[in-house]
């Protein structure tokens, strides 16, 4: 495998959830700087008998009122020399910020606390008995079971009742007529349909706009798992068809009925575990829907049409093998599953921006869908170029080995536009051809990330008789042509990495290192190697 480094400006190397991202928004930090402006009078002027005996402090030995004449009648340039105009902006200071959050009314601080998290916004109630109750005033509800139950322990069903009693005693005290969300996941309820009843129904008086129920097991393996109708307990009441304030809505494993469902004003919708059979019809009561999810579910039929800009569809069976989509607006595809056809109507695609391809259940499955990879490979070339257009482009280990097995791969497979290039890749060297062949048809490719999915220390498995390690570093090491040249290398590494396995990495970035004067490769666990 030839790697022609010289036309990356920078390489990421990264392994399974090693990068975190943490960002402040910052149009939150100004929307509540501006609402404590609003909120808070300009302070009254202060007389200096005043600012002086705060500033002195108080005095055992004199009156409130004589306290203040005795200090205001203290010369000025003896008080300055007792107390220095720093000192005294110090202390203002200091007392300003123990009252600054106490000063704040409680819309402004209800404001604060909706941008916590649930869990988060809980805590504040013990904090004294002003916050005791602003906490049931934020428009935000998020009941996880996972947060507050432990299924490993003896007693986890006492503590499932509980939970359940808990939702309920919270909702009886929210004084607020509005809410923007809720949420409730419980994994099978059984036992306790008609609190979660009483709880959506409390959700939709409330006129909710972004709901959440989410009734799948934690123990559900795959989507035959939840779709053993046994196993829905929970019937939506009649109230949430009618349902007209919801912006966004998931539901997962309960019993729905998609031909009673209208909602004008829907822009995100995400389903799971169940079984459609028509859902264009579905969608096309939602005309304003933008982004839209199917997780898990039996699709007897595909056919989506309208305005919708992000389509994800995860681990669905779909027997026909065949999947039309009509979507001139969309902008981001991510697909996770068997390998299927998909024909692409309408579809804008200079509009693509983000797409996702994952079959890696093809390396799970004992008897594959497309038993021949000259097959798979073709189907995968023909969806490869259809998509051509994305901006960011990611592929799993599965798609790499199938590829190259097409009917005349270098022919078949066109130029791509992609400037970002994602590589989930697990280094068998039956990947190597398939990771050459994308990247001899990547023209305007920019960067370059590689996500190891299963880390191995070197040496690396050889193909050919070399190993992936001597290709990678002879890659790293080429001359720029064309004006274009590597210049950076990340590695982002786990932080478990203890011991030995810490000396690897850093003997792998060392290696990389060592290949290229010009190329700066730097370890995100605190080493930069140069």
């Amino acid at each position: 495998m030839v790697v022609h480094a010289e036309r990356f400006k920078r390489i990421d190397l990264t392994t399974y959830f090693t990068k975190v991202h943490l960002s402040v928004r910052s149009t939150v930090l100004r929307e509540i700087h501006r609402s404590v402006n609003k909120s808070l009078k300009p302070p009254e002027r202060s007389g200096p008998a005043v600012r002086q005996g705060l500033a002195h402090g108080p005095r055992k030995d004199v009156g409130p009122i004589k306290r203040g004449v005795a200090v205001g009648a203290l010369p000025n340039k003896c008080f300055n020399t007792l107390f220095p105009s720093g000192e005294i902006s110090r202390r203002m200071d200091s007392i300003n910020q123990r009252d600054r959050i106490s000063s704040l009314p409680d819309v402004v601080l209800v404001m604060i606390l909706s941008f916590l998290s649930f869990k988060d916004n809980i805590k504040t109630s013990v904090l004294s008995k002003r916050w005791r109750t602003l906490c049931y005033e934020t428009g935000n509800i998020s009941f996880k079971e996972s947060e507050y139950v432990d299924h490993s322990v003896s007693d986890f069903w006492s503590k499932r009742v509980s939970f359940v009693h808990y939702m309920l005693n919270w909702v009886s005290r929210v004084p607020i007529e509005v809410i923007k969300s809720f949420e409730i996941c419980l994994g099978y309820p059984v036992g306790f349909e008609a609190e979660i009843k009483y709880l959506i129904e409390f959700s939709i008086s409330r006129q909710v706009k972004n709901l959440v129920l989410d009734f799948s097991s934690p123990y559900w393996r795959n989507t035959w798992d939840g779709l053993r109708y046994d196993d829905f307990v929970i019937e939506l009441p009649t109230l949430f068809y009618g349902l007209q304030t919801l912006e966004s809505l998931k539901i997962y494993a309960c019993w729905f009925d998609p031909s009673r469902f209208t909602n004008l004003g829907l822009r995100k919708l995400s389903i799971g575990w169940f079984r459609l059979k028509k859902i264009e019809s579905m969608l096309s009561k939602c005309p304003l829907l933008e982004s839209l999810s199917i997780i898990s579910c039996y699709l007897d039929e595909v056919m989506l049409a309208g305005n919708i800009r992000e389509l994800i569809m995860e681990n669905c069976i779909i027997p026909t093998m065949y999947c039309v989509l009509n979507l001139p607006n969309i902008d981001i595809f991510k697909y996770s599953g068997n390998v299927i056809v998909f024909d692409f109507q309408k579809v804008n695609m200079i509009l693509l921006k983000e797409v996702y391809l994952d079959f890696g259940i093809e390396h799970d499955n004992d008897e594959p869908i497309y038993s021949a990879n000259k097959e798979a490979g073709d189907i995968l070339s023909h969806l490869l170029n259809d998509l051509r257009s994305s901006r960011t482009l990611t592929v799993c280990p599965y798609l790499l080995e199938v590829i190259p097995e097409c009917n005349d791969p270098v022919d078949m497979l066109r130029d791509v536009v992609t400037q970002h290039l994602v590589l989930e890749t697990l280094l068998h060297p039956k990947e190597f051809t398939g990771i050459r062949l994308l990247l001899d048809h990547c023209p305007n490719l920019e960067t370059l990330t590689l996500e190891l999915l299963c880390p191995r220390p070197f040496p690396m498995p050889s193909c050919g008789g070399i190993s992936s390690q001597t290709l990678w570093l002879e890659n790293i090491s080429s001359r720029p042509e064309n004006g274009y040249a590597l210049e950076r290398v990340e590695l982002y590494m786990p932080t478990w990495l203890k011991g030995t396995q810490r000396q690897w990495a850093h003997f792998g970035a060392a290696m990389l290192q060592s290949t290229s004067n010009r190329v700066q490769v730097v370890l995100h666990n605190g080493w930069c190697i140069r």
